[in-house]
């Protein structure tokens, strides 16, 4: 398992925005077909079957263009652009979080406490990675 520290994760945000930015167009495109479907208009439409595939062949793009970072140990907490970075901090397993839109990574939190968990980074040097765990 990967753990990185502020200024590894940091590397990664310029790669992560601009696929995200990328994928942006199809998530939303997903977003609009989920609900079209959901209704019960859209589970009447002569066209429902052909809507459902779209949706399918949309998410496997997603998940390709997203598959790279899950192969460097990031872990994608929402495909409009939410990654946490496993992290120690001290000797405490932590999460560097990040969001599409922000220039950097400047907040991480606790393993189980998730984004609204998320607290600023004070001090970048008290995340080390540790590549043995």
């Amino acid at each position: 398992m990967r753990y990185f520290n502020v200024d590894e994760a940091n590397r990664l945000v310029p790669l992560l925005s601009r696929t995200f930015e990328h994928i942006r167009p199809w998530v939303e495109r997903v977003q609009q077909l989920v609900e079209t479907l959901g209704t019960p208009e859209g589970k009447a439409l002569a066209n429902h079957e052909a809507l459902r595939e779209e949706r399918d062949a949309l998410l496997e793009k997603v998940r390709l263009e997203l598959r790279e970072f899950h192969e460097m140990g990031l872990e994608i907490k929402g495909a409009q652009g939410l990654v946490d970075f496993r992290a120690h901090r001290g000797e405490e397993p932590v999460y560097l979080c990040w969001r599409l839109g922000e220039p950097a990574v400047s907040h991480w939190h606790g393993m189980y406490d998730g984004f609204s968990g998320r607290r600023p980074i004070d001090s970048p040097d008290e995340f080390a990675p540790t590549y043995l765990s």
